[in-house]
């Protein structure tokens, strides 16, 4: 992806925040992944980045993980909003990248916002959409000064081009509170995560797609949580402060500083444990992210594109209604075959492995 650049004048007019910039392509972030350390990286930059054989480790920390997680949705529309610009340019310059590559990352439709007692005419709809210089809060619908013109720029972001409504927790309804992603990309409060827990089998079932998260707990996203404390910080403020008090114990309970895969010692990495295991190398599975799959995968030998459509073991036992991490047009009366490693393959990436990352 050399060719997707943007000159130092579009960050400089936009006044792009150094938190929202990719620490692999140092461009603003688009489509936005956060990692279970919390740290953020762009859909193509995470994919990329990642082994094809063995764990992968996060760009920042070094924090190794094993799961390719969903694009957060929430950061994806936020950046769309505040830095229109870059945004549009990032948009252009991908997907004709994607384009050459005839791979595509997941599209992302609208946030549905609406409140109950706010209709929206189809009228006022088609107007909104015709004009991508229009920035809009979810309760206010008044037109802004040229996007050219307006300085996004930390503190001095203009309240009207975002609302609280936009960063409101699933599981609480409130303002999100030191914000964690899940696997899936959706975002909670720590407290709610914490709620959400299985204390068993320490699994977290997220409250919108009802999916659980194949790691451990993740970390705060400290990008996010800036912006919110920035933003609103009055009732930030407040609110962390009540549910400090409620996440006490169970912070006590974490080693400050462990992340989750230090938490696992290692434990879900099968292909160090066994050198014999089964692993599918550079596949991964499009419902929990596991890359590459070890053990049983399931390929759909209906599906067109070329990349596939493929799940591990767990997920083809367990069918969601997550759809394909490249935007495969995949259903759910596709057929699913058993497929077989390529042990040739398999054993020419071990020997590049033993060499060393390319």
């Amino acid at each position: 992806m050399d060719e997707i650049t943007m000159n130092e004048a579009d960050l400089q007019e936009e006044e792009i925040s150094h938190n929202f910039l990719c620490c692999v392509c140092l461009e603003l972030l688009y489509k936005p992944i956060v990692l279970s350390c919390g740290h953020i990286s762009c859909f193509w930059c995470v994919h990329q980045s990642m082994s094809d054989l063995s764990e992968s480790h996060c760009p920042i920390c070094r924090d190794p993980y094993v799961h390719f997680p969903a694009v957060c949705q929430k950061l994806h529309f936020l950046l769309k909003n505040i830095y229109p610009l870059a945004h549009n340019k990032r948009e252009n310059q991908v997907l004709k990248w994607e384009q050459e590559l005839d791979s595509f990352s997941p599209q992302m439709d609208e946030p549905n916002t609406k409140d109950d007692s706010l209709d929206i005419t189809d009228e006022q709809k088609v107007e909104e959409d015709s004009n991508p210089t229009r920035l809009l809060s979810s309760n206010e619908k008044e037109p802004l000064e040229d996007a050219k013109t307006v300085n996004v720029h930390g503190s001095d972001l203009p309240k009207s081009i975002i609302s609280k409504d936009d960063f409101l927790c699933s599981a609480c309804k409130d303002l999100l509170v030191r914000p964690m992603v899940l696997n899936c990309g959706h975002v909670y409060c720590e407290g709610c995560v914490v709620d959400m827990m299985d204390q068993e089998s320490a699994k977290i079932k997220c409250k919108e797609c009802h999916v659980c998260d194949p790691r451990r707990f993740p970390k705060v996203c400290l990008a996010l949580q800036q912006f919110l404390e920035e933003n609103f910080p009055e009732e930030y403020t407040s609110r962390e402060s009540g549910i400090q008090k409620t996440l006490g114990n169970f912070q006590s309970y974490r080693k400050e500083g462990t992340s989750s895969s230090d938490e696992n010692n290692n434990n879900d990495l099968p292909w160090w444990a066994s050198p014999a295991s089964n692993v599918h190398v550079g596949t991964g599975c499009d419902s929990c992210g596991v890359f590459p799959i070890i053990g049983d995968r399931y390929s759909c030998k209906d599906c067109k594109e070329e990349v596939g459509y493929d799940l591990c073991k767990d997920c083809y036992m367990t069918p969601s209604k997550v759809s394909g991490r490249f935007n495969q047009q995949h259903t759910s009366d596709h057929r699913l075959e058993l497929t077989e490693v390529n042990e040739s393959e398999s054993e020419e990436d071990s020997d590049e492995n033993e060499e060393g990352p390319v």
